[in-house]
């Protein structure tokens, strides 16, 4: 064991991630990503305001789109806020069921385009059948909406419940300082579950389900440093309308979906990287006590 750490130098780690991220074109695949995520953005923004409609109201629906977009750009803020009140007052006379369908589809290409790149970075050979594949974008992608439509089910219901317990307690301004921090904790851990069900289910893998791992630490991470310093360049320096004209804020947009997609796929392979040095490791030992066992004299 001492012997294999010996021969192992202390940036391993880091040089197999960089070269990982440059061998398996993590940059140009991010780029194809942004541009599935383009078309399946907004229909899953159609999906989720239609489900939640059904049981929240559309007050509590842009605040819950306040908190998901607090770190992004001002620009893609802004354009995400305007959409989903275009979806609330479109959907208000009810969407049809064709339209709920096509939405769900549209949305679950960013998914199926997401596990065809965490296939090709981690070189995996696809062996689900077409319509699996499919099935299991669909269904990440309900699933997905799901979740969020109960996370934002989650805000209206919240702050009566617990001021109800509160006051019996005595805790009335003890709660609205807890409410502040665990809203944001929960939402957290809702990103972390959701980059989960993404590494785990949409990729030809048979690595087990985790919620924590470092990769999701990591890929969050980034994204959040990402959303925060392209938000900073924009605001300091960038001059996309100025170079791009009508079409500055469509760049920005697009560049915003690329620099994520990195994140994600980075983390991704942060995952990739540490599951092969563990197996790495693991495989080096079995050989280290392997030959301790052949070296060690026979019982007389």
């Amino acid at each position: 064991m001492h012997r294999w750490r010996a021969r192992v130098p202390k940036l391993t780690f880091l040089r197999r991630l960089i070269n990982d991220i440059v061998d398996n074109d993590v940059i140009d695949y991010g780029a194809m990503m942004a541009y599935y995520a383009v078309l399946s953005l907004f229909p899953m923004l159609v999906f989720i305001v239609t489900m939640a409609l059904l049981v929240i109201d559309p007050a509590t629906i842009h605040e819950g789109v306040l908190i998901a977009t607090r770190t992004l750009p001002e620009s893609v803020r802004q354009m995400i806020s305007e959409q989903v009140t275009n979806f609330i007052n479109a959907a208000d006379a009810g969407f049809a069921l064709g339209s709920f369908a096509f939405a769900l589809w549209g949305a679950s290409r960013g998914a199926a385009s997401l596990g065809f790149a965490l296939d090709r970075i981690a070189k995996r050979v696809e062996t689900r059948s077409w319509w699996k594949r499919q099935v299991i974008a669909i269904s990440v992608t309900a699933g997905v909406a799901l979740m969020v439509v109960i996370a934002l089910g989650l805000l209206v219901l919240g702050p009566p419940i617990g001021h109800y317990v509160a006051d019996r307690f005595g805790l009335g301004a003890a709660f609205d300082v807890g409410w502040e921090i665990g809203r944001w904790a929960g939402a957290g851990l809702l990103v972390m579950f959701v980059w989960a069900i993404a590494y785990h289910f949409l990729p030809d893998t048979k690595a087990p389900f985790r919620v924590f791992t470092i990769g999701s630490f990591v890929g969050i991470a980034m994204w959040i440093v990402v959303s925060l310093g392209f938000n900073f360049y924009l605001t300091r320096f960038g001059s996309y309308e100025t170079t791009y004209g009508a079409l500055g804020g469509a760049i920005v947009f697009l560049t915003w979906l690329w620099l994520s997609n990195i994140a994600l796929l980075v983390g991704a392979e942060v995952n990739d990287v540490s599951a092969t040095l563990r197996k790495e490791k693991a495989e080096a030992f079995l050989a280290d006590e392997t030959v301790r066992s052949l070296d060690m004299p026979a019982d007389p």
